[in-house]
């Protein structure tokens, strides 16, 4: 045994049988004692990983101005709600929410759904109880919002899926089991009809042997995102592929991520590694337009950023570096430099400038993240 995590699923399916590897997951990753995110700070600087949100002020600075295209395009409201869901350690609200001005600033109210409490103690202690701020632990909870955006960074990758192969012709679905106390993959029928209507609807390419990542919870999360919000657009920021990328990914994109590193052995330490699997583009968008939304993108981030405004804050960033410079301020100029790094992080193709925007909105432009001056 590796921990009590893995002892406790073992005795689990000795009782119950195999676990569907989409309850597997949702243990590994949410059990209220053992799973990753109830036991680690995922992102930070004390987290295993470094999120956009995390690294710099900037990207929510940059995001403000794109809530407030937003805003805009609906008429400026009195109100406008973000829904931030998985806000990490709340580095975009509290970056947003100072660098918002005038009657945006007014207006501008952030909705934190976040099923940790230790991860909302955090939030709490960063955003220092301003009273523009709600927390919800479910997207269910929040009171409906007619007009905003809801922000999804870096969720999508950590929801549970379903495995399933072909074989022989057949779809089976892969369950963990336990033989002798280990954890093991055992292909059994699928446990439910959608696991088979999934790869239809999202175009997946059917191959023997082939290995299907089923992200019926995207779907569903796409779905409660619609009903939260009457008219505005939905974000969602992540490593993701279009169905037929599959085609030359046989065995999917799921790994397991430490400090150590990342591997396909997704069964070994359980709770004590992250989990994910690429988002699925081509299912999410089906998902927005069965709701009713207009979808653009995928779009990569460091595109969408540059859009928002980075090059010119980059500008802004090394003229104060130089002043700071010339004063002899030192502090001012370091400051001023980290900055100009944290921004080039973001844009990086080979970093975080690598991730992917999808947006769909609903009553205002398909391009009003992209649309400067309204």
């Amino acid at each position: 045994m590796t921990g009590d995590l893995e002892a406790f699923l073992v005795e689990r399916i000795r009782d119950r049988g195999p676990l569907p590897f989409a309850a597997y997951m949702q243990l590994v990753l949410y059990h209220p004692t053992h799973g990753y995110y109830r036991r680690h700070a995922r992102t930070g600087r004390g987290g295993h990983f470094m999120t956009s949100p995390e690294l710099d002020p900037s990207f929510g600075a940059l995001w403000a101005r794109g809530f407030e295209r937003v805003w805009h395009a609906l008429g400026r409201p009195g109100e406008f709600h973000v829904i931030e869901v998985g806000p990490g350690e709340g580095g975009l609200a509290g970056a947003a929410l100072a660098s918002a001005g005038g009657a945006f600033g007014d207006a501008l109210r952030f909705d934190l759904v976040e099923r940790s409490p230790s991860s909302r103690e955090r939030q709490r202690d960063l955003l220092a109880g301003d009273p523009r701020v709600s927390w919800h632990a479910a997207l269910a909870e929040v009171p409906h919002v007619i007009a905003g955006c809801l922000f999804a960074n870096e969720v999508l990758d950590n929801l549970p899926v379903h495995l399933a192969e072909i074989r022989d012709g057949t779809l089976v679905e892969l369950c963990v089991s336990e033989v002798r106390g280990r954890l093991t993959i055992v292909q059994l029928p699928p446990s439910s009809g959608e696991l088979e209507a999934f790869i239809g609807r999202a175009g997946l390419p059917v191959r023997e042997g082939h290995r299907y990542e089923i992200t019926l919870a995207a779907e569903s999360l796409v779905s409660h995102a619609a009903r939260a919000l009457e008219r505005g657009a939905l974000v969602f920021v992540d490593y993701g592929l279009e169905s037929d990328a599959y085609a030359s990914r046989p065995l999917g994109t799921l790994l397991a991520y430490s400090p150590e590193g990342a591997d396909d052995d997704v069964l070994s330490r359980p709770g004590q590694r992250d989990v994910t699997a690429h988002a699925n583009w081509t299912a999410v968008r089906g998902a927005l337009e069965r709701e009713r939304f207009e979808v653009t993108g995928p779009i990569p981030q460091r595109v969408l950023l540059r859009e928002l405004g980075a090059d010119e804050l980059d500008e802004r960033l090394k003229t104060r570096h130089a002043d700071a410079l010339g004063r002899g301020e030192g502090s001012r100029a370091v400051r001023a430099l980290s900055g100009r790094q944290a921004l080039g992080a973001l844009l990086d193709p080979g970093g975080l400038g690598g991730l992917e925007v999808l947006v769909g909105v609903r009553g205002v432009p398909a391009d009003v993240l992209q649309r400067a001056g309204l």
